[in-house]
């Protein structure tokens, strides 16, 4: 046993792996690390609690030493939430960057200095880059309920403000030149999403044994609250539905050209069919998602309250749907008539109408009481 191409004090390599050795009290302690650099941190660290009276054993026991590639493996082999692949994607990122750590050697100094060079790239927005940290905190909270970790690094990181920005909805301008340009079969598509309001997922993994078109209902089995959802169908959407002809062949409405059995991949429509219509039609700032605020926008402008909006959406919240408010005032102007004085604040009105000398009533219409009679003040 020796130390390998060094002298470093409690380091050794030991039938082909670093250890950390140390001694607390007269009694040796040893952890495992999966390289030099890692074993050398692990360390220095380890002396430093011993000096400033934090040693915990517990913290940094071999069997808790966990890397987080090693982890974020683990933990995407046991996810089973409809954002699967967003958080692969993340997963990537993250055992790219900072994989070979130890889950307790990750700083929140660090990942501040990677959050300002995710910045200083330019190539990911604000809220992109705050959805990389927060799946990173979600995955190490995770760790800590299994005591790999004892504090979550990512709270010392001040997550960007995102700006709302305006609502995008298509107009009825808009919906008629991409009606235009889009063949029958490919407008069906996008025509089942203005009706239904369904997100892309939700749309594109619709299955017919899902679909009740006698009541007009829609079951999506994994909505992203995670809970089972039914959809309302209008009489539009159940006849773009009834001229599908993929019930023949497909336990899915929209089933891949391409692999039989299987769903229609959203993305590829989106990215091949859907954006480049777009583009030809002269509609710009318009997403996938653009179709699904367009249906709660017109639902909203057509008089449904918001309320029934929320169903519709399928909104966890009444939080989100209030974005639509704006559009349909009306039922603030409900509210703020209940609120209001009536007749009595006519008062000045009233006052001012005696100066003419006279004696005739006003009649003044009350939203709540209907129409009254208010004298003039002499």
């Amino acid at each position: 046993m020796s130390r390998r191409h060094g002298k470093d004090r409690g380091i050794v390599f030991k039938n082909g792996l670093w250890w950390v050795r140390l001694y607390i009290n007269g009694r040796e302690k040893w952890y495992r690390a999966d390289s030099k650099t890692q074993a050398k941190t692990l360390y220095g660290r380890l002396k430093a609690d011993v000096r400033e009276g934090r040693y915990f054993p517990e913290k940094y026991d071999a069997s808790k030493a966990l890397t987080l590639q090693a982890w974020i493996t683990r933990y995407l082999e046991g996810i089973t939430s409809r954002g699967l692949r967003n958080m692969h994607q993340y997963g990537r990122f993250w055992k790219k960057l900072l994989g070979r750590k130890l889950l307790a050697e990750i700083s929140a100094d660090e990942l501040r200095h990677i959050q300002a060079k995710m910045k200083a790239k330019a190539n990911r927005g604000p809220h992109t880059i705050n959805r990389y940290f927060a799946a990173l905190r979600h995955i190490l909270n995770l760790a800590i309920g299994e005591s790999y970790l004892v504090t979550n690094p990512v709270k010392g990181v001040r997550f960007f403000p995102e700006p709302t920005g305006r609502l995008k909805f298509l107009t009825e301008a808009e919906i008629a030149r991409l009606r235009e340009y889009l063949s029958p079969e490919h407008w069906a598509v996008v025509a089942f999403s203005l009706e239904t309001g369904l997100r892309l997922s939700e749309q594109f993994h619709a299955r017919w044994d899902c679909l009740n078109t006698e009541q007009g209902i829609l079951t999506i089995p994994l909505s992203k609250s995670g809970k089972t959802r039914h959809v309302i169908l209008s009489e539009s959407a159940i006849t773009i539905a009834a001229g599908l002809s993929s019930w023949s062949h497909s336990p899915f409405l929209f089933p891949s050209p391409l692999i039989p059995g299987q769903a229609m991949q959203g993305r590829n429509f989106v990215v091949k069919i859907y954006e480049p219509a777009l583009k030809q039609v002269g509609i710009e700032g318009a997403t996938w998602h653009t179709l699904r605020h367009t249906f709660a926008s017109r639902a909203v402008m057509a008089g449904v309250d918001i309320r029934s909006v929320q169903e519709l959406m399928g909104h966890s919240t009444i939080t989100m749907t209030m974005r639509y408010a704006h559009l349909s005032p009306a039922h603030l102007r409900t509210a703020v008539n209940k609120a209001s004085l009536g007749v009595i604040a006519m008062k000045t009105g009233s006052a001012t109408g005696s100066k003419t000398g006279s004696n005739a009533n006003v009649v003044v219409r009350d939203e709540r009481r209907g129409i009254a009679e208010v004298p003039k003040i002499s």
